[in-house]
């Protein structure tokens, strides 16, 4: 029976920093090798109670090989414990060319190095966007020789992040190497003694002082050396990286779809669509990019498509891919959102054969852009959505161009179900343009003239188009139901000098409520020219984002026969009311949905538009 050796990081010193495949391992061991003082000797508790224990510290290496090889061939389990990560500066190489020569099996178990403990005490990261984006792990040459080519007047050069291991010892060495390299003396350095151990401590100076610093600690060794840009003031200003921009945020994006292609034969027919779809930007790898596509504007990539996909599908509103839907469908899964914000995704063949619509095909637009694909390349666009496939309306994208509100969005995905299933939808509507509605209707789509005429048939499902509060008892008839709000009502306003914006918008609020009517369609306000710089009106309007309608007094006074004339506004103004004729005129209506409300510093009147 033969045993087996591991060769186990066992953390910076912190026991709380052992990896739990590190913690397991140990407490399963019959032979503990650990590295002296190095290691914490709260990590040697998780060894079992029988455990030989050694400290490596007093053995040459021969006598360490002779205490694995001699538990290996008893079938033992050796914990061989290094600080920090034993890749690192671990002297194991050679262990494991003993352990080679005599035919001993071995695993290497990563931990966590102190390198990456001194900067977590330095509450900063090693890479930084603009600053440097590369980690140099080194050392001076000590008793163990550093070849010539790495020597750090060498390695400075690259201005990155530096890491010196085994070299506090030596610092008036180090600062003459990185001055000599062209450090100024007021670069900022760190060192860490004995990162995340109980005794930790952090010295933060210059070229100038570390020296000097690290003398009056005392500190000589069991410390790292960091030098970066991302410890300066001016350093820690960064731009944000890729994860708080582009493909994980919210972003505009261009309204001019992507073409991104894989191969030649692909890339040929993107350069053919691209001619048929002016805007739009084609996306090529660069081996296949030519000096007249640079020259149209055609840009060349050699990074990987996957980041090509991800930052087009942050940057535009489509993507159009020529390449296999399962590379896409996997590049992309990590960026997915909503159908309600995602752009849409359309797959190609590389000879433009079939356009298929991938991902948003209502909302984002996809289905429609893969029939314009299809008909720029001759090809044949592929729908897979239901209502397409059963010719019924898009009951997602209706009143888009109108500017329709969703008042339930969480409630029209069923209500599509019902339609698409062939259950019974009810639809009730009475504002904005019902040309949405297919002739003839569905067999299981049926507009009611009415509310009530709606709730007694007690559909499976309802869509209720309307500016008018849906009572809740109505909705309770049709429990998967959704309301749209098109922008059809506008609101004539008129004020008192000062009066606040919240005050006005309380009264509309009210007004609104008292005729049951839902400010979620109201399309604009209205009043006269005098009130043109009122600032609690100019300051509603800007919050709820409703456009603001400005009358003359004789465009006001051409109004007749208003319900409610003032007596007031005659007199001040020399117009018979504000209110009510400026709603008329705002919606271009006869009549009104209702006559002026008073309030004590405001009057509001609604009419819809014809």
């Amino acid at each position: 029976m033969t045993g087996h050796i591991y060769f186990i990081g066992a953390g910076p010193g912190d026991p709380d920093l052992l990896t739990l495949k590190a913690q397991k391992l140990i407490a399963a061991a019959d032979v503990v090798l650990y590295a002296g003082s190095l290691v914490n000797p709260a990590v040697l508790a998780h060894a079992p109670a029988h455990a030989e224990i050694h400290n490596s510290a007093g053995l040459s290496l021969e006598q360490q090989i002779e205490v694995m090889a001699s538990a290996a061939a008893a079938g033992k389990a050796v914990a061989r414990l290094h600080t920090g990560d034993p890749t690192i500066y671990g002297a194991t190489l050679e262990q494991m060319r003993e352990l080679d020569r005599l035919a001993i099996a071995y695993t290497v178990v990563p931990g966590v190095s102190s390198a990456f403990a001194a900067t977590a005490a330095l509450k900063t990261e090693l890479t930084a966007p603009n600053q440097t984006q590369t980690i140099i792990f080194t050392r001076l040459g000590g008793r163990t020789a550093v070849p010539e080519a790495e020597n750090l007047a060498s390695l400075a050069a690259h201005r990155s992040s530096m890491v010196l291991f085994l070299s506090t010892g030596m610092i008036a060495r180090v600062v003459k190497e990185l001055t000599g390299a062209g450090y100024p003396a007021d670069t900022p350095v760190a060192v860490v003694f004995r990162a995340s151990w109980p005794d930790e401590l952090v010295i933060r100076g210059t070229l100038a002082t570390i020296a000097g610093q690290l003398e009056a600690a005392e500190i000589t060794h069991q410390a790292l050396i960091i030098v970066s840009p991302v410890l300066s003031a001016e350093g820690r200003q960064v731009a944000d990286s890729h994860l708080y921009g582009a493909a994980f945020a919210p972003s505009a994006r261009r309204d001019a779809p992507a073409i991104i292609s894989l191969t030649r034969a692909g890339t040929g027919t993107a350069r053919r669509l691209l001619a048929q779809l002016p805007g739009a930007v084609l996306y090529a790898p660069e081996r296949f990019v030519t000096a007249a596509d640079r020259a149209a504007g055609i840009i060349g990539y050699d990074t990987s498509v996957r980041q090509v996909l991800q930052s087009a599908f942050a940057e535009h509103s489509a993507l159009i891919c020529l390449m296999a839907t399962g590379i896409v469908v996997r590049d992309l899964a990590p960026v997915l959102r909503s159908k309600h914000s995602d752009p849409a995704v359309v797959a190609l063949d590389e000879q433009g054969r079939h356009a298929i619509s991938l991902l948003s095909g209502h909302k984002g637009g996809a289905n429609a852009l893969a029939q314009q694909v299809a008909k720029a390349l001759g090809g044949l666009a592929v729908l897979t959505t239901a209502s397409d496939g059963q010719r019924l309306p898009a009951l997602d994208l209706l009143g888009r161009e109108a500017g329709w509100q969703l008042e339930r969005p969480e409630q029209l995905t069923a209500v599509i179900a019902a339609l698409v299933n062939g259950e019974a939808v009810a639809v009730y509507q009475n504002a904005g343009n019902d040309d949405w509605l297919p002739d003839p209707l569905p067999p299981n789509l049926t507009r009611y003239p009415s509310l009530a005429a709606l709730a007694a048939a007690a559909p499976a499902a309802a869509l209720f188009i309307t500016d008018r509060i849906v009572p809740a008892r109505l909705r309770a008839a049709a429990p998967k139901s959704a309301i749209y709000r098109p922008p059809s009502l506008v609101l004539g306003v008129g004020c008192n000098r000062g009066t606040p914006a919240a005050e006005i918008l309380q009264n509309v609020r009210d007004a609104l409520t008292a005729a049951g009517l839902s400010p979620l369609s109201v399309a604009a306000v209205a009043t006269i020219e005098d009130k043109r710089d009122e600032i609690g009106l100019l300051e509603m309007c800007e919050r709820q984002n409703w456009p603001l309608k400005i009358f003359s007094r004789a465009e006001i006074a051409a109004i007749e026969n208003l319900p409610n004339p003032s007596e007031w506004a005659q007199k001040a103004l020399g117009v018979a009311g504000v209110a009510e004729p400026a709603a008329l005129l705002a919606a271009n209506a006869s009549e009104l949905l209702l006559e002026k409300q008073k309030y004590p510093n405001v009057t509001v009147a609604v009419a819809r538009k014809s």
